[in-house]
């Protein structure tokens, strides 16, 4: 029980500073992540001598690999940033394994509900298996809100001559805003404007303040499409939340 409290505080606690400060400047300093690394690894090392189940190992394995992974996604490829990386590490650190497996399955019980045996997937996934889900989940509400805002733009799309499949590429995957907002807001990397300016993504450690200067001779009003810089570990830490929400859930009321 206290090892559980532990390592839901210093969770709540490493999560909900790292959160705040990737919404407001997209970096996250690495020494936020030290003490949740510490104690991770070091329950993780008593609960190794101590013993642990075939469950647990295996699940273990499952962190292990997308740990490095992600490294490779990281340091290889560099899709993420590093701040993603050290998330992504320190939540594993602090759960590679459920803490405690209360396999409670009614599936064929006439008691069972559907949102029982969902809770019980919870439990038995390996930790970041379910993060991941729930983020899966929150980026796929993300996703149609940003269709639903782009489609706004479309008089904008039909203006300039381009593949179909290039103006859906736009639609889902980037956004379309009046050049005021960049301006006015944060976090926005020109991808197209017509005749000026045509790539395919930026890079995760461009300066968006640049393109203020870059583009401040551009007629207020005019239409482009940016890549808004996604605070993937705000979106993160809110499925780690949403995850230890449920598992709380289904650890003592199923």
């Amino acid at each position: 029980m206290i090892e559980e409290l532990i390592r839901l505080g210093i969770t709540i606690i490493t999560f909900s500073i790292a959160a705040i400060n990737d919404w407001r400047t997209r970096e996250v300093n690495p020494y936020i992540w030290i003490p949740s690394l510490a104690i991770g690894l070091f329950l993780g090392i008593f609960k190794a001598l101590n013993g642990l189940t075939i469950y647990q190992i295996i699940s273990l394995v499952i962190s292990l690999v997308i740990v490095c992974s992600v490294a490779i996604l990281v340091f290889v490829f560099k899709l993420m940033g590093g701040a993603d990386f050290l998330a992504i590490t320190s939540f594993i650190t602090v759960y590679p394994y459920t803490p405690s497996i209360p396999f409670r399955f009614s599936i064929y019980g006439t008691n069972s509900l559907i949102i029982t045996d969902l809770l019980n997937i919870i439990i038995i996934l390996p930790p970041i298996l379910s993060v991941l889900l729930v983020y899966t989940i929150v980026m796929m509400f993300f996703l149609i809100y940003n269709i639903v805002h782009n489609m706004k733009y479309m008089n904008f799309l039909n203006s300039f001559k381009a593949p179909l499949h290039r103006k859906l590429y736009f639609i889902l995957f980037h956004r379309i805003i009046d050049i005021d907002v960049l301006f006015k807001e944060r976090f926005y990397y020109p991808i197209f404007i017509p005749g000026r300016i045509e790539r395919r993504s930026f890079d995760v450690y461009e300066d968006d303040l640049m393109w203020r200067e870059k583009l401040k001779d551009m007629p207020r009003g005019t239409v482009i499409v940016v890549s808004w810089g996604i605070p993937m570990v705000t979106f993160f830490s809110i499925s780690i939340f949403i995850y230890l929400m449920l598992y709380l859930i289904a650890s003592y009321t199923i």
